[in-house]
């Protein structure tokens, strides 16, 4: 590819307590987190624990090492790595975590050796879930609950629960993956969990594990999670749009061979996540895409419009974007068009990675995040959402970054590509289970990827599924 064009978006802006900024991360320490209502109210996040005695100690310590500054371990941090802030009435978090001895469950050694003592790794897992299910429904229970019960895994668990010849991130039975289904017990007993493993408080700035940044992201994860507020929002979007993206994700009951429809929308009032469930998917078997009939099309759309309503006091909204990592086939266009009623500003996309396409800059930096690259008589766009950042004037990631493919529908695109580039780009902003800069992917296609394995455990479980997006992060 030689023949295009090439322009930069600029970077969208964050609205935070009192004011806004590009930077998440110096956003919250001028500004404060962004919250509904009373912007400088303060929070106490009420924090449950479970774990073994040690396990437990060792967090409490990090979380209580949290209520002073954390510094950096280098001399001179970068512009993007600020120290942590600390907690506290006097934080520019402006919370505090509360930690009740009541809302501590502590393993008892007959329990670790139930879980540790198992023929099999699955059959750990298996004897590890029923545990926590007990215990967080405990929890749960109480009055008041915590808002957020964190979950300590001590090495010898993790150990046993861990099968040889797989990666240690991940701790399965069968096809239930332990993650996901403690993410179904928040569900199910209406309360967000925290999973903290070991290697989490093991901190080697050799292998990215530096205690101030892992404060960063707990920090903003259990501010959010706790539903006390919102780190921040994005500064600027159409208020009566209604943005959405699908993903797809394999049931894990009744026949397998069988795919559904997850989705994640986005309201602008709080910048939240919601998610939701959609109908059963086909799979194409020439290129291996899943995709929606027609009717499951159009249930989706009336899903998503419902949630919007409901949030929005019924109000309908002018403009319909949804977001999918496959082309749109001629069902799904005319079903989520018979969805969307007398809405007639729809913009379809495609959102996808992967594509063999790379930009190289004349200097030392990768090209600027925000660079949009059209190829000429091409309607097919590649958009920067990593690289040389000016507002933290540095490229924060490991690699040479890549583009993302924007590819707007040829038959429903109400809008510019201008316009579909800057939304996307905005919502890679909108993450708030890490303090990061930003992600490569919007939320609306990160969300509905991440929670369709969530889904489908809960799908297996008959558990009902709740719309927002703090029970799965």
């Amino acid at each position: 590819m030689t023949d295009f064009d090439a322009r930069w978006l600029g970077e969208p802006s964050l609205k935070f307590g009192d004011g806004e900024a590009k930077d998440p991360r110096a956003g919250l320490l001028k500004h404060g987190p962004w919250t509904p209502g009373e912007e400088s109210s303060h929070n106490d996040i009420y924090v449950g624990f479970i774990g073994t005695s040690h396990s437990i100690s060792a967090v409490k310590r990090l979380f209580t090492e949290m209520e002073t500054v954390i510094p950096r371990e280098e001399e001179e941090p970068q512009r993007h790595k600020p120290p942590f802030p600390a907690l506290g009435t006097d934080s520019a978090f402006r919370a505090s975590f509360t930690m009740l001895d009541r809302w501590t469950w502590e393993m008892p050694p007959s329990d670790v050796e139930l879980v540790t003592d198992e023929p099999t790794t699955d059959k750990s897992v298996e004897t590890l879930l029923d545990l926590m299910e007990i215990y967080i429904k405990d929890l749960a229970g109480d009055d008041p609950p915590p808002n957020v019960i964190v979950i300590s895994l001590p090495e010898e668990i993790e150990e046993a629960c861990t099968h040889p010849d797989k990666s240690r991130d991940k701790m399965k039975a069968g096809d239930t993956d332990f993650h996901d289904r403690i993410k179904t017990f928040g569900l199910e007993y209406d309360v967000p969990t925290q999973l903290i493993r070991p290697n989490s408080l093991r901190f080697d700035k050799d292998e990215g594990q530096e205690k101030a940044e892992v404060a960063w992201n707990l920090a903003v994860a259990m501010l959010y999670k706790s539903r006390e507020g919102h780190p921040w929002k994005l500064g600027y979007l159409e208020n009566d749009t209604c943005y959405a993206g699908i993903s797809f994700y394999r049931v894990r009951h009744g026949n397998q061979n069988q795919t559904r429809a997850s989705l994640a929308q986005v309201f602008l009032g709080t910048g939240e996540s919601f998610v939701l469930r959609g109908g059963q998917a086909v799979r194409d078997e020439s290129t291996g895409n899943n995709h929606l009939t027609e009717d499951s099309a159009e249930e989706i759309v009336g899903q998503i419009l419902d949630q919007y309503k409901r949030k929005r006091r019924g109000a309908e909204p002018s403009r319909f974007v949804l977001h999918k990592t496959s082309r749109f086939t001629p069902g799904e266009r005319e079903g989520f068009k018979r969805g969307a009623g007398d809405i007639d500003k729809l913009d379809f996309v495609t959102v996808r990675d992967g594509d063999p396409v790379r930009l190289y800059s004349s200097g030392n930096y990768p090209p600027l995040r925000g660079t949009v690259v059209t190829p000429k008589g091409e309607d097919k766009h590649f958009l920067y959402t990593q690289g040389y950042t000016p507002a933290i004037q540095t490229y924060p990631g490991p690699r040479i970054p890549a583009p993302i493919t924007v590819e707007p529908d040829p038959e429903v695109c109400h809008s510019s590509y201008d316009e579909i580039c800057k939304e996307i780009l905005s919502f890679t902003k909108l993450d708030w289970n890490t303090s990061d800069f930003a992600k490569k992917k919007p939320v609306t296609i990160r969300v509905a990827q991440a929670v369709g394995a969530i889904l489908a455990e809960a799908d297996k479980r008959g558990i009902t599924v709740k719309p927002q997006y703090y029970y799965y992060m």
